[in-house]
């Protein structure tokens, strides 16, 4: 089996990096994090078992605008901040939750009932209607504050390339844009996970191939910490719910294969870290990968069956670091 941790020593030492940079960040993040606005219907802190109802009844097709402001401190000292867009879900008659694409957008109605919401912070889903996994809640002020109105407007779009969607249990969002062959990723302060379904068979010669540019990385530190885990990657999803993302490292070695540092992901997803550093970023680079026996070689055991889903993510909630990429000519061949 290759997946393994570097030593506590290495750890620690990014660990250590990492603190200094926050804390020099954290006085531009103090001015520029801004309170929820007063007098708001809801005020969300993160404390709450469970969601919260708006009071708005909404019936499908309902157009609807949601306004959020103010800010969850994730650990204030570490200048850990997290904005509305990455944390705030909403969900219409106790089901199928969606998340804020803006801080302040337009939706239309995807069914009948109350129209409730709940800040998710580090908390994780149990299923796609929005129950939540056994977990301690507890306030990260100073809060999301959350207002609710009618319109008449156009729902406003995510720019999602045809084809392909946002992973239910990260949601909506506006990083990725482009055509089905063709996309440009940009994050910042957000999350995302992008799918392109599929139902091929995993034989040993089924390979992932694709292009990219990555013109910025969005952590300047390694990626194996939780609160360094902001990178940019590829994907493959196998029926067996596992998935095998090949990414581009500020500063794990090429070849470096980790499970994933965060809580619930670290039971499904598995780092190959590609390539490594600065070198070759801004220039296009052709891949290409045998998954079966990637697959064997990362985990130890024998692959799964077939491949379900291709995925492009992109995570900068933690540093808060801009990320940018482009990826074209993505096929299992």
């Amino acid at each position: 089996m290759r997946v393994g941790k570097r030593s506590l020593a290495a750890r620690a030492a990014t660990f250590g990096k990492f603190f200094r940079q926050q804390r020099r960040a954290l006085r531009g993040l103090e001015a520029w994090a801004r309170p929820p606005q007063a007098n708001a219907p809801l005020l969300l802190t993160g404390a709450e078992a469970g969601w919260t109802g708006s009071g708005h009844m909404l019936r499908a097709g309902e157009r609807f605008r949601v306004s959020a402001s103010g800010h969850q401190w994730l650990a204030r000292p570490l200048g850990l901040v997290i904005e509305p867009r990455s944390t705030v879900y909403m969900r219409i008659g106790g089901r199928m939750v969606r998340k804020l694409v803006a801080d302040d957008a337009i939706y239309e109605a995807w069914g009948d009932g109350e129209l409730a919401f709940l800040t998710k912070a580090l908390s994780e889903f149990a299923d796609e209607d929005g129950n939540l996994l056994p977990g301690k809640r507890k306030a990260q002020g100073p809060g999301i504050a959350i207002t609710v109105a009618p319109s008449d407007a156009p729902p406003t779009g995510c720019g999602c390339p045809e084809g392909w969607h946002h992973l239910w249990r990260i949601g909506d969002g506006r990083i990725y844009s482009g055509a089905s062959d063709s996309i440009a990723v940009s994050t910042h302060g957000d999350v995302g996970i992008l799918q392109r379904p599929c139902d091929i068979e995993l034989t040993p010669a089924l390979r992932l191939e694709w292009d990219w540019l990555v013109e910025r990385l969005p952590s300047d530190l390694p990626e194996d910490l939780a609160f360094t885990h902001d990178y940019l990657s590829i994907a493959v999803e196998f029926d067996n719910g596992r998935d095998l993302t090949y990414m581009w490292s500020a500063g794990l070695p090429a070849g470096h294969v980790f499970q994933c540092p965060l809580g619930w992901w670290c039971d499904w997803e598995t780092h190959w870290v590609l390539r490594s550093g600065s070198e070759g970023l801004g220039a296009w680079h052709s891949e290409t990968r045998t998954i079966a026996a990637d697959y064997r070689e990362a985990l130890g055991e024998a692959p799964p069956a077939r491949i379900v889903g291709v995925w492009l993510i992109a995570n900068s909630v933690f540093q808060r670091h801009e990320g940018q990429a482009r990826f074209r000519n993505i096929r299992l061949a």
